[in-house]
């Protein structure tokens, strides 16, 4: 090795020393790692999380059952509608197998704003197969709602709500199952 593959380190004209490159050059990239590694920790162990838009409310983590006879309504799409006719926000989400919901502001943001909403519960089905290759003489498919339309339609559902942070909430009953026919637009 020549005088040029060392660098001097420290602080002061006492505790300079020679070192050489590589040692110096694997100790920063020892160090950069390091710095690395901690930042990914911290960025996972704080959660990274979406800056909320513009004028969006402090939101209020929100989960509810839904059942319909006394039973969990798994695949139902819950609507949140607010009374205040100002608000901007959409809320809603879709019920697990165990008729759970966690809802969500514009679909992205866990939770919901403080305030009073009308709840709207849909479920659709699908009987038949569509027409393909395999079976092109089949006939369309009809589709059902499996909740009375009365409570997929803001302005009739009987179903309303309060939400306030450290609120506890009660199972919601979306009625009676039912088999109504979706009708396709215009017939």
């Amino acid at each position: 090795m020549s005088k040029n593959d060392f660098c001097a380190t420290g602080t002061s004209s006492s505790s300079f020393s020679l070192m050489p490159k590589r040692t110096l050059t694997s100790r920063r990239t020892c160090r950069l790692s390091l710095l690395l590694v901690l930042c990914s920790f911290l960025a996972g162990f704080t959660g990274c999380t979406e800056k909320s838009p513009d004028g969006m409310p402090k939101l209020v983590k929100v989960s509810l059952t839904i059942k319909q006879e006394g039973k969990p309504l798994s695949g139902a799409t819950v609507a949140l509608y607010s009374e205040n006719p100002s608000f901007q926000w959409t809320i809603g989400g879709t019920t697990d197998g165990n008729g759970v919901v966690v809802l969500k502001t514009h679909g992205s943001y866990t939770g919901v704003p403080e305030g009073k909403y009308k709840i709207c519960v849909h479920k659709f089905v699908r009987e038949g197969e569509l027409q393909t290759l395999a079976n092109p003489g089949a006939p369309p498919p009809k589709d059902y709602n499996t909740v009375e339309s009365r409570y997929g339609q803001q302005n009739d559902t009987p179903l309303s709500i309060e939400i306030k942070a450290g609120g506890k909430y009660e199972p919601v009953d979306a009625g009676q199952a039912v088999k109504e026919l979706l009708k396709a637009p215009g017939t």
